[in-house]
């Protein structure tokens, strides 16, 4: 890849293909692209000097550009159908394939938390000056757009995205998997299918491997690979003792940390045991988580008015709901409102009653509709359908910061949650709660 100039990006407004762009605008190469819509991410890679185009009439191609595409782009419908086959147009996963044999990889894997895991370790390694490039989903405080090159005796750290089998031919070192849950069917078809992708990854690592026994497909998974594992039970090498406590080899240490929920707490274990088997010591990595500030759209505090708190969160899967609401749960001295939005028709279809389960943690949950996401509806699948006596339906987003302003009180909390533009909702309800 160092022969290109230029590199041109399809889909670079995606969380995945921006620190992408990022990590290589920072090696000096000429770093463009292409996008749907203006967004945050495309504002933020201007400000980095990547420019983004937001149609593709002019899109020619050229053998000294080397091209990339996001599997969200329709790539047969554009300019390059015709060149598919030449080794400057690349699939995202077949770029992270020839930069995982030309680096050092270590990769951070599972269906939840890998990206603000990834984040997470990126930020030890940095905090114990240690100049490691970084690519991850996400958008942090301390650096932006996830992505970072570093110096060239380091390694990438890496996160290894499960969606269309993205992490197949990644060549891995050493790896850190959270969890295995059930996701992406419309494309694995059927569990045992995604459980032995993850397998396949596993049982290819060349180094170290961390696993989390407190998940049990990572538990009963028979590998030949030696691995640490961490858990909040007596099984593992790493115990967890929730709410703060982490025990390696009989040394208890406590965590402090600006992240709220249990799942945060096992992940920090996670990237804690992967740091130590690259040389940063415990303590070292504790004094680093807590000066972590977390992952924009993790959990993340919007801010506060009149003693309601607002908080905004990615989570689009029921497992990942209910962690985060029974973390702020916990906290809320008031009640707990969820605004939900849902991603993609396959998904609430085939989650549906998860996603109810999870939600009715809430004292009170609004619903608003799906965010498609790209999908064509599927008949009879509707957010209306979540309703019971703790959810209710509200069509447009616009109807909710009035609606809540009426029920909301003092030490409550509300939670915006979802993958789509349901982000956009958290500044307009803490403006409407300032203005009555």
């Amino acid at each position: 890849m160092n022969k290109y100039k230029e590199i041109y990006i399809l889909g670079i407004g995606g969380s995945g293909m921006s620190s992408i762009a990022k990590y290589l605008v920072q090696q000096n190469i000429d770093v463009a692209g292409y996008d749907q819509r203006k967004s945050f991410i495309t504002n933020q890679l201007n400000q980095d000097g990547i420019k983004v185009d937001f149609n593709l009439n002019n899109l020619k191609y050229s053998k000294k550009i080397l091209y990339i595409y996001s599997s969200a782009i329709s790539i047969n419908e554009t300019t390059l159908k015709d060149y598919l086959d030449s080794d400057n147009v690349l699939s995202r996963p077949e770029f992270l394939n020839i930069l995982s044999k030309e680096n050092k990889i270590i990769g951070i894997t599972g269906t939840h938390g890998k990206t603000s895991t990834t984040a997470l370790l990126a930020h030890i390694f940095h905090y114990n000056e240690r100049n490691v490039s970084y690519i991850f989903g996400g958008i942090t405080s301390f650096h932006g757009i996830g992505g970072h090159y570093g110096d060239q005796d380091q390694p990438i750290i890496l996160e290894t995205d499960e969606a269309f089998n993205t992490f197949k031919d990644i060549n891995i070192d050493d790896l850190l998997v959270t969890n295995i849950d059930v996701d992406h069917l419309d494309y694995f078809k059927n569990f045992k299918n995604l459980l032995n992708a993850f397998k396949h990854v596993i049982e290819n690592v060349k180094g170290n491997l961390v696993l989390n026994f407190d998940d049990q497909n990572l538990r009963e998974l028979k590998t030949s690979n030696n691995c640490i594992s961490y858990s909040s039970s007596e099984i593992a090498d790493i115990q967890i003792q929730y709410p703060n406590k982490i025990i390696i080899e009989n040394e208890e240490y406590v965590v402090t940390t600006k992240l709220i929920g249990n799942h945060f707490i096992s992940n920090i274990a996670g990237a804690i045991a992967l740091a130590y088997l690259n040389g940063i010591k415990i303590e070292d990595s504790i004094e680093a988580v807590e000066t972590f500030p977390g992952v924009k759209r993790r959990t993340e505090y919007l801010g506060s008015i009149k003693g309601i708190k607002l908080y905004d969160d990615y989570g689009h899967h029921p497992t990942e709901i209910a962690a985060t609401i029974s973390a702020l749960k916990e906290n809320t001295i008031g009640k707990l409102y969820v605004i939900f939005q849902p991603h993609r028709y396959t998904r609430t279809k085939n989650g549906f009653e998860d996603f109810r389960a999870s939600l009715s943690k809430a004292d009170e949950t609004i619903v608003v509709d799906i965010y498609p996401a790209g999908e064509e509806p599927i008949p009879g699948v509707s957010s209306k359908n979540f309703e019971n006596k703790k959810i209710k339906y509200l069509k447009s987003m616009r109807m909710v910061p009035s609606y809540l302003s009426t029920r909301v009180t003092e030490n409550d909390i509300i939670l915006t949650l979802g993958a789509g533009d349901i982000t956009l909702l958290g500044p307009q309800i803490l403006k409407y709660l300032d203005e009555i």
